[in-house]
């Protein structure tokens, strides 16, 4: 079972439409999947079109072991998903002064039986705050969805010595295994230096096919589908089909 935290510490990236459209590319193409909403902005849960009642238990409690996986997540699309709220933002701050607040996530999963699992998705939030750092320490891997602009660059050189940190201090098996483009558009000159910029930097880290500008994404997000199920013929969800092939190659080479 792979463990995939998708991260950037800039915010509207398209980190939550990468996290959500390559979780349910991949249960297309017969992969068990889940995916955690760690974000108390809640993108990944709003995306699915998930409501959580004030009497139903969310991320927060799976954390805490306070309820099961299975008790927690929700079924859409064919992804367990397991939701947020933002009750998230309160007790992040009340989690700050708490030992061993860094490995709830690692260690919740860890207490939990997600064997028939193939891949296990975990949004963060646009920051280095208490949940980031919990998907940092959890994850065998982290994909970086990331917008071809140039204040997108710094996000992603701060992001790139925060995972060499841990790698090192917390979770030895930690690395970026790739960065993905979202919304480029190489008709763009700035698009256009961006990309070879960041190719420049990290090489093959960078996926091979990029992923349009498309307004289905936008407008599926906010029917509470993925584009897949919004527009299977849209731009969006071929893009999102190619990348999903490409992230599943990456996979099978590198075991």
């Amino acid at each position: 079972m792979k463990i995939v935290g998708f991260c950037n510490l800039k915010g509207g990236v398209g980190k939550t439409t990468a996290c959500q459209n390559l979780a349910v590319a991949l249960v297309r193409r017969g992969l068990k999947v889940a995916a955690l909403d760690l974000d108390p902005q809640s993108n990944l849960t709003a995306g699915f079109g998930i409501s959580v009642p004030e009497d139903h238990p969310y991320i927060y409690d799976f954390l805490m072991g306070e309820v099961s996986f299975q008790d927690v997540k929700k079924i859409r699309e064919g992804v367990d998903v397991v939701p947020s709220t933002l009750d998230l933002a309160v007790v992040e701050m009340q989690l700050e002064s708490q030992p061993g607040r860094d490995t709830l996530l690692k260690d919740a999963l860890a207490s939990s039986d997600l064997t028939d699992y193939d891949v296990v998705f975990c949004d963060s939030p646009p920051q280095l705050g208490i949940f980031t750092r919990n998907v940092l320490a959890a994850c065998g891997e982290i994909l970086v969805p990331l917008e071809s602009e140039f204040y997108s660059l710094a996000g992603l050189r701060l992001l790139s010595q925060t995972v060499e940190l841990y790698r090192k201090r917390l979770n030895r098996g930690l690395g970026i295994s790739g960065i993905l483009l979202t919304r480029h558009n190489p008709k763009i000159i700035m698009n256009r230096e961006v990309e070879k910029e960041v190719r420049s930097h990290f090489g093959d880290t960078v996926f091979r096919r990029y992923v349009r500008q498309n307004i289905s994404l936008v407008e599926a997000s906010g029917a509470g589908l993925s584009v897949f199920g919004y527009d299977e013929e849209s731009n969006g969800a071929r893009d999102y089909g190619v990348l999903a092939d490409e992230l599943l190659e990456r996979w099978k080479k590198n075991g």
